[in-house]
């Protein structure tokens, strides 16, 4: 038994070296956010059966052999969701089949990928699996429990479409095997692998910031000199029916205000407090840019249309002059280049109500 562990770690310790050699290509990220991404993936391979499992179907008649084949013709399909750059989870099934013995094995397991959004990223997997086995004459076996750990990489061929390569090694319990009734299942392919959904970068040199960075001053602070940024210099607010708030940013897919909005919405607070405006009523609309689905667009632009609404509310509106709309990529005001990246498009704007 232990002499059967101490393989199975060697045959993994194996491919240590390759990990250690690809960290620097998973280091050099691709640029592109892979985060909450389905991924599909499906592929083929070899299937190698433990020694003492295949000794037991051969003398059980499983197989057109009394010696069956330990290598076997084996395909496998895949379903993930990464959750983080690092880490996923997924289910999946694997069949193989020779000397006329079937093998399936559904599995689920927990993925640590070093880094996903790189252009080759290797990974390590470990999770449960349990292989039913079909022989001739309808013989059945399976274990009564099993476990996997697994080792690949996948290499990114376009920004969703990877070729993936991985080996899983599983440790599973057959109550039927005479003797150690633990077997060391093997199988190792190559596909590939489809990433559906997912945050994506903002394009290159997007600036979310109001204006360009103004240039520092030397103030006196005591009696030391430090070198501070002065106050920003902002456009002036005036209330119209219809308004684009400038000046309002969000980091990219978040609906979190950044501190540079907060100064464009104190001012638009005293506005709408002066006694011409007291009795208004308005819509803040939320529009996207159209990366990202449909879906995904139109809630991103809701739940920042809210976080507009609840800074003014908190600055002293009336929370029952506000509502908010989120209008996702509906109503673009510049038009999108091919993939939908018009960043000028991701804007908040006032309308008023009566």
């Amino acid at each position: 038994m232990s002499y059967r562990i101490l393989k199975s770690v060697r045959a993994l310790a194996a491919l240590l070296p390759m990990l250690a050699l690809a960290q620097p290509l998973a280091a050099q990220s691709e640029g592109r956010n892979r985060d909450d991404s389905w991924e599909w993936s499906a592929g083929a391979g070899l299937w190698y059966t433990d020694g003492a499992l295949k000794g037991f179907l051969g003398s059980r008649g499983y197989g057109t052999t009394a010696n069956p084949s330990r290598l076997a013709p084996a395909v496998a399909l895949r379903v993930g969701y990464n959750v983080t750059e690092h880490w996923g989870f997924s289910i999946g099934t694997s069949g193989a089949k020779s000397s006329g013995i079937k093998y399936l094995t559904p599995f689920a397991a927990v993925a640590y990928t070093f880094n996903l959004n790189a252009r080759f990223s290797p990974f390590l997997t470990l999770g449960t699996q349990v292989t039913r086995i079909t022989g001739e004459n309808s013989r059945k076996t399976h274990p009564t429990w099993g476990s996997h750990l697994g080792v690949g990489f996948r290499s990114m061929l376009s920004p969703n479409f990877a070729l993936r390569v991985d080996g899983r090694m599983g440790i599973e319990h057959y109550a039927d095997l005479p003797g150690a009734k633990t077997a060391y299942n093997s199988i190792a392919t190559i596909g590939f692998s489809y990433f559906s959904a997912g945050r994506r970068p903002p394009p290159a040199g997007m600036a979310y910031a109001p204006c360009p960075a103004c240039p520092q001053q030397r103030v006196r602070v005591d009696t030391v000199w430090r070198t501070s940024p002065p106050a920003p210099v902002l456009p002036p607010i005036v209330i119209r029916d219809t308004l684009e708030i400038e000046g309002i940013n969000f980091d990219f897919d978040s609906s979190a205000l950044t501190p540079e909005s907060h100064w464009v919405l104190d001012r638009m607070a005293l506005e709408l407090l002066k006694p011409e405006w007291a009795n208004t009523r308005w819509e803040i609309a939320g529009h996207t840019s159209s990366i990202g689905t449909d879906e995904w667009n139109m809630g991103l632009s809701q739940r920042r249309a809210e976080s507009v609404r609840a800074y003014l509310v908190s600055r002293g509106i009336a929370n029952d002059r506000l509502t908010a709309k989120g209008y996702g990529e509906l109503f673009p005001k510049y038009p999108n280049d091919s993939e939908g990246r018009n960043w000028r498009n991701r804007r908040v704007e006032m309308r008023r109500q009566k």
